[in-house]
């Protein structure tokens, strides 16, 4: 799957990164995946967290002191 936008959140403190992501995904489609790069050691458990509340699919891998979150969103705009 491609990656319709990618947030560059390194060196931001949670809830930064989800909130900027939330921005992300306000121009995003149903089906489309966001790539989120962070660096705050609790981004990991704040994306799962928000990802269950919003409907989205959520994976993660760390490479090196990135953690690389992908959203694939389940959600339209403006719901």
């Amino acid at each position: 799957m491609s990656v319709a936008i990618t947030v560059d959140a390194r060196g931001k403190r949670c809830p930064m990164p989800v909130l900027m992501a939330k921005r992300a995904i306000a121009s995003c489609d149903a089906g489309d995946a966001i790539e989120i790069w962070a660096t705050d050691p609790k981004a990991a458990n704040d994306f799962e967290t928000f990802a269950r509340l919003q409907g989205h699919d959520v994976s993660w891998q760390r490479r090196g002191e990135v953690l690389v979150i992908q959203l694939t969103l389940h959600v339209t705009r403006g719901t």
